[in-house]
């Protein structure tokens, strides 16, 4: 993957009330800079109930909502901080809940980037000066900084 991170798909203080909602609102940041169809948003939905992409992190709570590939015009990640913390369902423990924080959602075109990029914010976010950058990044500019600076 050449680019991850673009500044318009960094939202901050995303209020929502529970997972859905936090998908629909930061799924519409996709949507309205052109990286998705408008099917996405109803996909990363439906998947989320099936295969559910909450991670309890050492210092973190996170989700990496996304769906298929025939739903995206163009890779990316958005990366969203929630206003409070919201309940996703662990990924490979449904029944176990977790508070995330953070939400970085994404539009993949490439089966491998997807796991490759998993793999790189599992990997940034067990480092504790990382979570502390992303958390203590109080506008959309320090948040793209952070994830410029960690996931590229």
């Amino acid at each position: 993957m050449e680019q991850a991170t673009f500044r318009e798909l960094i939202a901050r203080n995303v209020d929502a009330k529970d997972a859905e909602d936090a998908i629909r609102q930061v799924g519409r940041r996709f949507l309205d800079a052109g990286f998705v169809k408008d099917t996405y948003i109803d996909a990363v939905v439906k998947r989320e109930a099936v295969y559910p992409t909450g991670l309890q992190l050492a210092e973190i709570a996170v989700a990496m909502p996304h769906t298929d590939p025939q739903h995206v015009n163009k890779p990316g990640v958005c990366i969203a901080q929630l206003a409070h913390p919201v309940t996703f369902a662990h990924m490979g423990e449904p029944e176990v809940k977790v508070e995330a924080e953070m939400l970085f959602m994404m539009a993949i075109q490439n089966p491998d980037e997807q796991v490759e990029l998993l793999q790189k914010v599992l990997s940034v976010f067990q480092q504790p000066e990382v979570v502390a950058a992303f958390r203590a990044a109080d506008s959309e500019e320090k948040l793209f900084e952070a994830a410029q600076k960690y996931i590229g």
